[in-house]
């Protein structure tokens, strides 16, 4: 296999050795409390409910900062073969973290990957969510037991009177009117 030319070896260790620190100086600010600005509703590609941003860049800056004392090494003298497994092993468990943090983190590894100060955060918005989707499945429990017009009648009552959301009027005359009720 050819190996990359020269100016493209350069340039991903350019790249490398400035984002790595860069991402990695925000995620420990991040961990550590004091930079909590980037807390509040995730962003449209995350699947997470508030935003983790700060810790995902702590887990996608450490392999790279990791991949600068090594490249550092390498510059050094030490065999290249051993630099490259070590470099590997951090990227194999980081990047799988990140995107965890950034798509779905399991509760058991909350504990274990989120600060105390970020848990205390969200833990009564977790509660208010887990009161009202308990709320929402008594709710529909005792609206399953009800003959399908009875439920119907409910909900309508449930949403309050019938308001426009739709007009459209000519010279001050409604022609044709329609409510978010069916």
């Amino acid at each position: 296999m050819d190996s990359p030319p020269q100016i493209a070896l350069i340039a991903f260790t350019a790249l490398v050795i400035c984002i790595g620190p860069a991402l990695l100086v925000p995620g420990v600010l991040a961990y550590s409390g004091r930079w909590t600005s980037w807390v509040g509703p995730s962003g449209p590609k995350s699947t997470a409910k508030h935003s983790r941003l700060g810790f995902m860049m702590f887990w996608a800056g450490a392999p790279m900062t990791v991949m600068d004392v090594l490249l550092g090494l390498e510059a050094l003298g030490v065999d290249a073969s051993v630099t490259r497994d070590l470099g590997l092993a951090p990227f194999m468990l980081c990047v799988p973290i990140a995107m965890m943090h950034v798509f779905f983190l399991p509760k058991v590894l909350r504990p274990l990957l989120l600060p105390q100060w970020y848990r205390d955060w969200e833990d009564p918005i977790n509660e208010r969510d887990d009161r009202e989707a308990e709320v929402r499945r008594a709710r529909r429990k005792r609206l399953r037991k009800l003959p399908r017009a009875e439920r119907r009648r409910i909900r309508l009552q449930e949403k309050g009177p019938l308001e426009p959301w739709i007009v459209v009027e000519v010279d001050q005359k409604v022609i044709w009117e329609k409510t978010s009720h069916y």
